[in-house]
């Protein structure tokens, strides 16, 4: 049962592959790498595929059409009883964030070819592929705790072992900045880990299944600190979304960001904006929102100003980057809390008089955290390009090498036009559904978020504008246009991106029936 599910396989391919590079020399490792991972995005596609023919829809967390639930830890110590069962699902929310990480991680393979100790660095990326699966299949809420926390040890050492060797704050930038990410991370998880164990004993539950909590909400209020007294849905809700909160990254936890990218290598940098990101979002969606609605609604003013927070400071500093790294990590901290305004738009009204619009926003949020990992990973993949052969990503260094490399100008000039948003690109798609559902319940902020896309197109024209067009700094007459390999991740990002921002009803059909059982949820909770 276990090794018959397709499910399984999707986890367990990266984790063979990864054991396999060992075994083989470091020039067939390559090729070893590129098999699995390739590999896991087929059999992505196949799970895909294989729901899709069957005509029922992609479901929803009550209603999954592709799981596995076995019995995996069941302890008993007096009268506490631990059960942990092996609970893994796609549905609709899910499964276009596993086809995302399985196409990045492909992708990067490809692009870190050429890394010293390719064997090592391979490797890793295959398990960190491997939990961040975990992650997005889980539906038992320790085993989402475990691959939280599995996908921890291979960033560290990416970003610590090949990341950036400058010198910052008195050490070499890579292991400040993994560091700092481990820490961040691990403070999260102290909190997340705090809010399942409350959840489970103060539920009563022999389970600790989302769908189970989603179909069985606690209620109820919770005495703490001696006498103060808080909602059950508000306090887990508040513990476990720290976590979340820290891996989005959300004000004020977003300083760790800028320094992962900045130090990390590019493969490492796609796969950290790409799908890393997303790991906080998606938590947000399938285990905040869905099984702590009335938690939710309670936060969701201070959750819409910590949004519109994320998204005017993010454009905002990134008008004084002088790294292009810096620049787009930082833009990453605006988009990603259009995802945040769109949480707290469907959360923010009661009742069902304004669920188009609520539906609206939620859908938005959902199709940003797609669009963002392809769009994000290009940009991060162009800055790679640019990097690798010119070893800098200052602005000011460069000016007019479109002349040298006509094609990089192209494709970066392209990804920096769908990140701000331009029609018949992915990027519009999800903002336009965002800030048109959450005006509806949050019009003052949705007006005043609005104008981040005035900055963001500000900042990504002016670095384009001056790294590649204007007069030519004949420093640069040498340099190379990409090459036929690096060319390959962003050919095929650049396509996703089209066929999403022309297209984006079959990715739209895939999440809405998931979202619509959230928001069910949410409507006959909240009053």
């Amino acid at each position: 049962m276990f090794f018959a599910s397709d499910l399984t396989w999707i986890i367990l391919l990266p984790v063979i592959g990864a054991l396999a590079l060992l075994a083989v020399p470091a020039k067939p490792a390559r090729w070893v790498a590129l098999i699995f991972t390739a590999a896991t995005f087929v059999l992505s596609l196949y799970t895909f595929f294989h729901i899709l023919a069957a005509g029922q829809g992609f479901g929803s967390l009550t209603d999954l059409k592709d799981s596995i639930n076995l019995p995996w830890i069941n302890v008993s110590i007096g009268q506490i009883k631990l059960n942990v069962n092996y609970f893994v699902g796609v549905d609709g929310l899910s499964l276009p964030m596993v086809i995302l990480n399985a196409l990045l991680s492909m992708l990067a393979v490809i692009g870190g070819w050429e890394k010293e100790r390719v064997k090592d660095y391979l490797s890793l990326i295959l398990l960190l592929e491997a939990g961040v699966m975990g992650v997005f299949m889980s539906l038992d809420l320790f085993l989402f705790f475990l691959f939280w926390e599995v996908e921890l040890a291979p960033m560290f050492l990416l970003i610590g072992i090949w990341g950036n060797t400058a010198i910052k704050h008195g050490m070499p930038g890579r292991i400040y900045s993994a560091w700092k990410f481990l820490l961040y991370t691990f403070f999260g998880s102290v909190f997340m880990l705090a809010g399942i164990i409350l959840l489970y004993f103060y539920s009563g539950s022999a389970t600790a299944s989302m769908a189970h909590f989603a179909a069985n909400p606690i209620s109820g209020n919770v005495t703490i600190f001696g006498g103060l007294t808080v909602g059950a849905q508000l306090l887990v809700f508040l513990l476990i979304f720290v976590a979340f909160a820290v891996k989005i990254p959300m004000f004020p936890f977003h300083t760790w960001l800028p320094d992962a990218h900045t130090d990390a290598p590019t493969e490492v940098s796609v796969i950290l904006a790409g799908v890393l990101l997303k790991m906080g979002a998606y938590g947000l969606i399938r285990i905040c929102f869905t099984l702590f609605p009335v938690g939710v609604h309670d936060f969701s003013g201070v959750l819409a100003v910590l949004a519109v927070i994320n998204i005017l400071y993010g454009a905002g500093i990134c008008l004084v980057q002088t790294d292009m790294k810096k620049l787009i990590a930082y833009s990453s901290v605006s988009h990603m809390g259009i995802i945040l305004l769109g949480v707290a738009a469907a959360a923010s009204a009661t009742g069902a008089t304004d669920l188009p619009f609520r539906m609206a926003a939620l859908t938005g949020a959902t199709v940003q955290m797609f669009s963002h990992g392809i769009i994000t990973g290009l940009l991060f993949f162009c800055v790679g390009v640019i990097y690798d052969h010119a070893h800098t990503r200052e602005i000011a260094v460069f000016g007019g090498v479109a002349k040298r490399m006509p094609m990089l100008a192209t494709l970066f000039t392209f990804a920096a036009l769908a990140s701000l948003g331009l029609p018949g690109l992915a990027g519009f798609v999800a903002e336009y559904m965002t800030f048109t559902g959450s005006f509806q319940t949050l019009s003052t902020i949705t007006i005043i978020s609005v104008f981040t896309m005035i900055l963001t197109a500000a900042y990504l024209l002016w670095m384009i504008k001056r790294v590649f067009y204007g007069p030519f700094n004949t420093k640069w007459n040498w340099l190379p246009d990409a090459s036929a390999r690096e060319l390959v991740p962003l050919f095929a990002l650049a396509a996703v991106i089209v066929f999403v921002g022309v297209y984006p009803a079959p990715l739209i059909s895939v999440i809405t029936p998931s979202l619509t059982h959230i928001m069910n949820i949410a409507v006959a909770l909240v009053h």
